[in-house]
């Protein structure tokens, strides 16, 4: 299986060295890893079409998500993983420390961790994520390196084709969190309103918000069941049903 490794590290000045450690890395694992570096290519516009072939030759992409240049993951980075969500492709990444994005902006800034605004007066997304939800949402995030992704890869890659692969083998269970994962997905397609809705599901079905997240780690790169009839008043409903349900299994 081929692993595409996004990330800033092809700025390293050990590039070489470390694609070799990461393609042994991967090897050992099962993996063939893709990297950018692999095309030669030098001029701009052949370097993105050339990455992004190397995206859609890949099944899984694997992305550095450390603070480049700031506080956020490498640009270039985040680019890569929408055009691999947008091919359905199974999406994770890796942190060395799983913190909030609150608390990582305010660290690096050198702020109050409860600060709420950045430097330049923005707001800082505060959902308990370690990254933008529209990254932390769709990707399982590890926290470790490029190893620890791939453990968990190795653990948990089943046959990705059916929804609820990595989820609990009880159908009342996967059933009841398909519901709390659609409500969370609505909520980031804007389809929902909803400051905080990690807390919201945790608060329904009565688990830990890290319960919560975990389960949005394990529904990742796999799809919800189609059902174009629903509104958002349906799916909010849904998943306070299922929250009930959840609480008596």
């Amino acid at each position: 299986m081929k692993i595409y490794l996004a990330g800033p590290d092809v700025f390293r000045p050990d590039v070489l060295e470390w694609a070799e450690s990461a393609r042994d890395t991967c090897r050992r694992y099962g993996y063939e890893a893709l990297i950018p570096i692999d095309h030669g290519e030098t001029d701009a516009s052949r370097i993105f079409q050339a990455n992004l072939d190397l995206i859609r030759k890949a099944q899984i992409v694997v992305a550095n998500f450390n603070p480049f240049r700031g506080a956020e993951p490498d640009s270039g980075t985040c680019f890569e993983m929408g055009f691999a969500m947008a091919l359905d492709k199974k999406v994770c990444g890796y942190v060395e420390r799983r913190e909030s994005l609150l608390t990582r902006v305010n660290r690096i800034e050198g702020a109050d961790p409860a600060r709420s605004h950045d430097n330049q007066g923005m707001a800082i997304e505060n959902f308990g994520l370690p990254l933008n939800l529209m990254l932390a949402v769709p990707a399982m995030i590890v926290e470790g390196g490029l190893e620890d992704c791939l453990k968990q890869l190795r653990g948990g890659n089943r046959d990705s084709s059916s929804p609820t692969a990595n989820l609990p083998e009880n159908p009342l269970v996967r059933k009841a969190i398909e519901a709390a994962i659609r409500y969370l997905q609505w909520v980031t397609d804007g389809k929902i309103t909803d400051g905080n809705a990690v807390a919201t599901v945790a608060d329904q079905y009565k688990v830990r918000e890290d319960a919560v997240r975990g389960w949005i780690d394990a529904w990742s790169g796999n799809s919800l069941a189609s059902n174009a009839a629903l509104r958002p008043d349906d799916v909010a409903r849904q998943m306070k049903i299922s929250g009930r349900q959840y609480r008596t299994l």
